[in-house]
């Protein structure tokens, strides 16, 4: 059984290109997880997902830490505790994963595109808010 695919919409935008992005290659890389944790795959193909999705997240996360630093966003502390949750989270799955737990569970990795979206819709999206008024 596969995850549904993420699709994209406009509403996600959180009004910066560069983030927006990055949100979609985060997105591709659950789906691609989605479609490879399923079924009988061997860790040749399972692994090196995992890996994109755990050096990705901790790309994304740094890129996005910095640039809120650079804007002075008030907000910033509280996103790298959501930002380390979200990478203890793909760090754990990864781990059980490595030490042969070949199933990834499907719920596992909903709640990751779950919370990823819900992260950029009631997070992420206030420092874009953020970053338009404080340039007008």
């Amino acid at each position: 059984m596969e995850m549904s695919p993420f699709k994209w919409k406009n509403d996600f935008s959180v009004g910066i290109m560069e983030m927006d992005e990055q949100h979609k290659n985060f997105f591709d890389i659950l789906n691609r997880l989605g479609e490879v944790a399923g079924g009988k795959k061997g860790m040749e193909v399972v692994g090196p997902v995992l890996r994109q999705l755990s050096e990705y997240s901790r790309h994304h996360f740094a890129e996005e830490e910095n640039w809120l630093k650079v804007i002075e966003y008030p907000g910033l502390k509280y996103q790298k505790k959501q930002h380390e949750f979200c990478i203890s989270q793909v760090t754990d799955l990864q781990d059980r994963y490595s030490r042969g737990e070949a199933n990834i569970p499907l719920s596992t990795l909903e709640f990751l595109r779950d919370w990823l979206l819900s992260h950029i819709l009631e997070k992420d999206k206030k420092y874009g808010t953020f970053m338009h008024d404080v340039r007008e």
